[in-house]
């Protein structure tokens, strides 16, 4: 039933807390952030009560756990990470430019970059780290937890964001975006995923592009893509691309992705902006994705619920919309309900057939009336969702 909804949730750890259970509960995906020793000295069974009490409160939650392949902490006092670091130090694994420095492609969240191609060397059991940390993850979540539906990777890169760096250990700098780093640093990650299906072949694999997936190391290898901020950021796809690269970007993942091709829709905003809550959530259900609302204050921690949530339209009775159906407004029919978009710069005015009437709610009540809706006017980068009055027709099957 759609609006589907996907939490990212790997912020605050307080997973143990019924009512934050609860709320993640609602949801029909999420993504948690464990962490090795989560839970102290049961850690296992720690993180596998609460999968299971989320199971419980809602059969058809799919939860995932979050992993990441190109980065890791270099810092003695994180001790949930120390065996990575171990591990990194011992087969000298971290990525260093031709002076043996450690590289970062950001400083933000305190890792270092990694050499996960296979010009690092093996280790003395024949893996490099894209194997090795595939055991080490299955190991300390998926394997004490067999509740988990989802291994989810970050930073599933089209190419690594290290300007040069001495990939091939030869004692000189490789550039980032040359063909041959880029083709092994996306080797190392689909060696990576081979690894993981290897080891939980029942498990969803979910992936966080910065690309549509069309390469040949990644089309068709991951179940299921996050598409992170797609508005909401200065660096959004849609601030720099607009809405039809947006769209298209967010379509094109869907048709690079192995069944069943579950896509989350991710934008960040205020916990009271209807206004962008409405724009991004019709624009998501122009296409089969889940959506995912980030409240920038609390970041990927909580869950931020909308009046729109409660009210399901069912499923769809049209193919995702690509063409805009009447003076630039993009529709798509559900059997319970009807979606509009405005992408456009202007206020547009359409008409749509009798039945449908607007939403009730208490969040935005000038728009959520409840009222008959037959003349829609929808104003420049916004969207509604509209109820049916009856339900009488067959739904599309994707």
């Amino acid at each position: 039933m759609y609006p589907r909804l996907l939490g990212m949730n790997i912020g605050e750890k307080n997973y143990d807390d019924p009512d934050y259970q609860a709320r993640l509960a609602r949801l029909d995906v999420v993504i948690l952030g464990f962490y090795r020793g989560w839970g102290a000295r049961d850690a296992g069974q720690s993180m596998r009560r609460v999968v299971q009490t989320l199971k419980r409160l809602n059969p058809t939650l799919l939860v995932g756990q979050y992993t990441v392949l190109n980065e890791a902490a270099n810092d003695v006092n994180n001790t949930a990470e120390n065996d990575k670091r171990e591990k990194l130090n011992a087969a000298g694994w971290w990525l260093r430019d031709a002076d043996h420095r450690q590289v970062q492609w950001t400083s933000d969240y305190g890792a270092w970059d990694i050499n996960i191609t296979d010009w690092a060397r093996p280790d003395a059991g024949g893996r490099r780290y894209p194997q090795w940390l595939a055991e080490r993850d299955y190991r300390v979540f998926f394997a004490p937890v067999p509740e988990f539906d989802i291994w989810y990777v970050d930073n599933v890169m089209a190419h690594p964001r290290i300007a040069a760096a001495d990939w091939a250990g030869a004692g000189g700098n490789q550039a980032g975006e040359s063909d041959a780093v880029q083709q092994a640093f996306r080797l190392g990650q689909l060696h990576h995923w081979q690894a993981a299906q290897r080891l939980a072949p029942g498990l969803l694999l979910i992936g966080n592009p910065d690309n549509d997936l069309s390469y040949p190391e990644y089309r068709g290898r991951l179940q299921g893509a996050f598409l992170e901020t797609l508005m909401g950021a200065r660096w959004s796809l849609y601030t720099r691309a607009g809405w039809r690269g947006m769209m298209q970007r967010y379509l094109a993942v869907s048709a690079n992705l192995d069944a069943p091709g579950l896509v989350g829709f991710n934008v960040s905003g205020g916990h009271d902006d209807y206004r962008l809550l409405r724009f991004a959530l019709a624009s998501c259900l122009m296409g089969d994705g889940y959506f995912s609302y980030t409240d920038t204050r609390r970041g990927y921690s909580g869950v931020t619920w909308f009046d729109e949530y409660d009210h399901k339209l069912g499923r769809p009775l049209e193919p995702p919309q690509t063409k805009p159906w009447q003076d630039g407004i993009y529709r798509r029919r559900f059997s319970n309900g009807m979606v509009l978009v405005n992408p456009g710069l202007l206020r547009r005015r359409v008409t749509i057939e009798a039945g449908y009437r607007h939403l009730r709610g208490k969040q935005a009540p000038f728009i959520n009336d409840g009222s008959a809706a037959t003349m829609i006017s929808l104003p420049a980068s916004d969207g509604v969702l509209l109820l049916k009055t009856s339900n009488e027709t067959t739904p599309y099957i994707k």
